[in-house]
């Protein structure tokens, strides 16, 4: 039902279509030159216009830069949090493993994927040369 629905009215659009070519005040006009008064119209407005296209105003460009800053500026501080916190951890395993002499685990640090993504910095287990015990 949807097809035959779908089907009649672009035939219904396309038949249509052509009594609309010109201008809405012209429509008495044959085709050929409502065509005719088109091409000379859509040129001089795309030299008026220039494709519609509008350079991005002041503030606009104002608040691009200061996203673009932002997100830089919250990146560096995240990297140099992950910096200190990866510091903090191996010296607490470093000092465990002074005293036990096992080391079991390690810490990996935060870090930024491929994609752009944050991972928190975490354990990671590591192979041990002596059993561990929990």
């Amino acid at each position: 039902m949807r097809k035959v629905i779908m089907s009649s009215v672009l035939a219904l659009v396309l038949c249509a279509a052509p009594s609309f070519a010109g201008n809405p005040g012209q429509s008495g006009q044959s085709s050929q030159s409502g065509q005719a008064t088109q091409v000379g119209q859509s040129g001089q407005a795309g030299q008026a216009n220039q494709g519609g296209c509008h350079k991005p105003g002041f503030f606009k460009k104002m608040k691009k830069a200061f996203n673009k800053g932002f997100k830089a500026g919250k990146k560096a501080g995240t990297k140099a949090f992950d910096a200190v916190q990866n510091k903090v951890m191996d010296s607490g395993v470093a000092v465990k493993k002074a005293v036990t002499g096992k080391k079991c685990k390690t810490f990996v640090k935060g870090h930024y994927d491929k994609n752009g993504n944050h991972t928190k910095g975490h354990f990671r287990k590591v192979k041990c040369n002596k059993p561990c015990k929990k």
